[in-house]
């Protein structure tokens, strides 16, 4: 969606048009539940912080910075509240309900596809078993595909913290990936 036509929408919004908000959530709502589920790893949970993530959205539109991408604002609103869950919860026992909807890695050879997704299926489990600022960080950048600067404003963490998150993300992933002779 172009940058223009949302602030249109979002003013809108502010207005008290829950049509206009309604878009926006159709809009975004498959980037937050891709988020929310890589980072949670379960369905049902992701759902529930998709919900909470446009509430706070909705409760918050006045507060939006246009400076700013709505979908990095977006971002780290979901990503907030996926953390504070991480930092609560025990580990994690992977879902893979949805997986198999969640672009990784894409080809047209059935060979390769079936090897992508298994390589997906892995991933998202090894990145389970991160500890929640490596496993956001690694599915922002890593996942997700933003860059650092987006990052930093998404997370509120320094470059520095960042590049040593997704160093040791990595270095875990690889390691596993290793053991598992991938």
């Amino acid at each position: 969606m172009e940058q223009e036509r949302i602030l249109h929408i979002i003013t809108q919004s502010r207005q008290g048009d829950e049509k206009a908000f309604a878009t926006l959530v159709r809009e975004y709502q498959p980037l937050v539940f891709r988020l929310t589920f890589r980072l949670l790893c379960n369905e049902d949970d992701a759902r529930d912080a998709v919900q909470e993530t446009f509430i706070k959205v909705w409760l918050s539109l006045d507060k939006y910075d246009r400076r700013f991408r709505f979908s990095t604002w977006i971002y780290t609103i979901a990503s907030n509240i996926v953390y504070d869950r991480l930092r609560k919860q025990q580990p994690i026992l992977l879902d893979t309900t949805d997986i198999n909807d969640l672009p990784l890695i894409a080809d047209n050879d059935i060979e390769k596809s079936l090897n992508n997704q298994e390589l997906r299926n892995l991933i998202l489990y090894l990145t389970a078993k991160l500890t929640p600022s490596q496993r956001l960080v690694f599915t922002l950048r890593d996942l997700e595909g933003l860059d650092t600067d987006e990052v930093t404003t998404i997370t509120g963490l320094s470059a520095d913290k960042i590049k040593s998150n997704l160093y040791l993300a990595r270095k875990y992933i690889r390691e596993q990936l290793k053991s598992y002779k991938i």
